[in-house]
């Protein structure tokens, strides 16, 4: 390496300072720190000219770009060099200091992937292989490269032997996508059950294409990387110790990058984010390799507990999704509360412990704040909970059990604000079921015009569909002749009637289960779904108290 000088308007992030950096008499930045844009924004705020960064000895920084290594006697001409990926310009795209942290701390590990890479690229199928995977998606394209350029990096760190042969095989871990449908592999919304399936092939399809090239040695990382510690992974189930370190490593790799990668249709999630939700399915993952990756990145999710480089415990309070390195942190000693300087005379040395609450702990915490009244609190700790439940979860989980407690404390009026909250939460939740739910029947409810608003039947409309079943409310005054027309079109086997008085249906042969549920029983049937998950709701089994006529027949 050697170090030059060079104008402000000329550095990129990624550039390492070559020598301290003194403004005004004071160091502002140490020998080694990774510019950031952050970092470039405040040295030009600052009117600073020049800095020194470091180069390699035989090249200027602006050239970075188009270092190859010399291909071999006869391997290739070059116009094929010219159509190789350009993985230094794939990289400028993916390692922001967002989401790399201090991954890329040093101009020695971006010269190190990528020789690596290119020295891949100088095979052949290698590298028409990597090609047909950029033409055909480039979000699986560009994810490989973000997994072989991190996985390797962090591989690097933990010693894993033969590296430099696994890094191949991060590359090449989602090959098997070039024989899924593209209209799966880009579609916006959530897979269907079938979609899903067909989905999961890619493990054992990269598996045997990799074979194909005799990559036999490698092609387990294609086949492995969506099994699970636990067991609950695919294809084959493996638990524990069946999976080799290796593959632990790239599973975690694969999983960070999945979520923090920007697609079109999906939002940016900030890398402290990200390694928060991560940590809500720590059971999937080694646990220990995680807490190593959280130090590697050098970048902490709000509520972490660290360890400072002057010696000190600290809480993280805040997490800026731009400048993720420099959290906002407070002393546990002292309870002092600042922001890590970009100086980083003091910095984060080590994750201690990083505590996630369960839904239990979140709800209590929610259901004390909305007792209270605390409407601000209470939506904080709504918005926890609907994390780490689906919307169909919601209905059961959360939903159900605070019209319960609503119930028990209905005369409060100081409780009606964080109500009407509440009620506009949950019609926006019922609203996004009736649009996505894929119902594979339906069922009539015979509703009074008083009670159609109420949010014991709209909690009961949310189970029905959380249950596959599509509710068509009708106005009890509809005459029999129209209902019936209705239940037939809509192919309906169940029709619910919520009044008072039950009026039977009779003078017709239909086959039909009739229920009649009184305004008051109602909220009895909600409640019987209250913290049930999905596979436990049982709603035939749920009505049959309230069973009316099982087989309607003529006079």
């Amino acid at each position: 390496m050697k170090v030059v000088p060079r104008k402000i308007a000329e550095l990129q992030e990624g550039f390492v300072l070559g020598k301290d950096l003194y403004v005004e008499n004071r160091m502002l930045m140490k020998k080694g720190s990774v510019l950031t844009a952050r970092i470039i924004t405040l040295l030009k705020n600052r009117n600073v000219q020049h800095v020194y960064i470091e180069v390699p000895i035989d090249k200027e920084v602006n050239q970075i770009q188009s270092i190859k290594v010399q291909p071999q006697q006869n391997s290739l001409v070059s116009s094929e060099w010219d159509e190789m990926p350009k993985f230094l310009q794939a990289l400028a795209a993916l390692s922001t200091e967002r989401r790399y942290g201090h991954a890329l701390k040093n101009m020695d590990d971006i010269v190190f992937v990528r020789d690596l890479f290119e020295t891949y690229m100088e095979n052949l199928s290698y590298r028409r292989l990597l090609q047909t995977l950029k033409k055909y998606d480039e979000y699986t394209y560009m994810h490989a490269l973000d997994v072989f350029t991190l996985g390797t990096l962090f591989a690097k760190k933990e010693g894993i032997s033969h590296l430099e042969h696994y890094a191949l095989g991060f590359l090449f871990h989602d090959i098997g996508k070039l024989n899924i449908p593209h209209e799966i592999l880009s579609k916006e919304e959530k897979l269907t059950v079938e979609e899903f399936t067909i989905m999961q092939k890619h493990t054992q399809l990269g598996y045997d294409l990799l074979k194909e090239l005799g990559l036999e040695s490698i092609a387990f990382l294609a086949k492995l990387h969506h099994e699970r510690i636990d067991g609950s992974g695919y294809p084959d189930g493996l638990a524990g110790k069946e999976i080799p370190k290796v593959v632990l490593l790239l599973q975690l790799i694969d999983i960070y990058s999945a979520i923090t990668m920007n697609r079109p249709y999906k939002q940016e999630i900030g890398a402290a984010e990200a390694i928060a939700t991560i940590y809500k399915e720590k059971h999937l993952l080694d646990e220990k390799l995680l807490a190593k990756f959280v130090d590697f990145i050098g970048i902490y999710p709000e509520k972490s507990i660290v360890l400072l480089s002057d010696g000190t415990h600290a809480l993280v309070e805040h997490v800026n999704l731009m400048f993720p390195l420099l959290p906002t942190v407070r002393r546990l000693d002292s309870n002092t509360i600042f922001a890590l300087p970009v100086n980083l005379q003091i910095k984060i040395e080590k994750l201690i412990t990083y505590y996630v609450e369960t839904p239990d702990q979140l709800f209590r915490k929610f259901s004390e704040y909305l007792i209270k009244g605390e409407a601000h609190l209470m939506e904080k700790y709504y918005n926890k909970l609907v994390e780490q439940h689906t919307i169909s979860e919601c209905i059961t989980k959360i939903y159900i059990p605070v019209y319960q407690i609503f119930d028990v404390l209905k005369e409060q009026v100081m409780l009606e604000n964080v109500r009407v909250k509440l009620r506009g939460l949950l019609n926006k939740a019922i609203f996004h079921l009736r649009k996505d739910t894929k119902t594979k029947s339906s069922a009539i409810f015979l509703v009074d015009q008083n009670l159609r608003a109420s949010i014991p039947l709209l909690l009961l409309e949310g189970v029905f569909y959380v249950k596959g079943i599509c509710p068509i409310m009708i106005d009890t005054t509809t005459s029999k002749e129209e209902l019936l027309r209705i239940a037939d079109y809509c192919e309906a086997t169940v029709i619910c009637s919520f009044e008072e008085e039950y009026n039977p249906l009779i003078g017709t042969n239909r086959k039909l289960e009739l229920y009649h549920i009184t305004p008051k029983k109602l909220e009895s049937l909600v409640f019987s779904f209250a913290g049930q998950s999905i596979k436990q709701i049982n709603i035939k089994v749920a009505l049959q108290k309230y069973k009316a006529v099982t087989k309607i027949i003529n006079n």
